[in-house]
């Protein structure tokens, strides 16, 4: 990896440190895609945007837990992710 890194600060001219910052903010930004179509896949098939969405479904009664138990945990952990990339990516934004 880091003869490539070496390889295309020579011949681009751009320093290590701008490549690896701006890779590290495209790589996010496409988790960040990805996992916003997952969580968007995973939750319309309820007819919802969100895991709390979900599991009010499930707490009306709307839905049982063996219904969508795999889809809520899911949810959960993809919501957890999305949020941890957006803080990152916000950290990215300021500097």
């Amino acid at each position: 990896m880091s003869s490539l890194l070496n390889m295309v600060e020579k011949e681009l001219k751009i320093p290590k440190k701008q490549l690896i910052e701006e890779g590290v903010k495209y790589f996010l930004e496409v988790e960040l895609r990805n996992l916003s179509i997952e969580i968007k896949k995973n939750s319309s098939r309820y007819g919802v945007n969100s895991f709390n969405e979900l599991w009010e479904k499930l707490e009306s009664g709307e839905l049982t837990e063996s219904e969508c138990f795999d889809d809520l945990s899911r949810l959960e952990y993809l919501e957890l992710e999305k949020e941890k990339v957006v803080k990152l990516l916000e950290k990215t934004k300021r500097g």
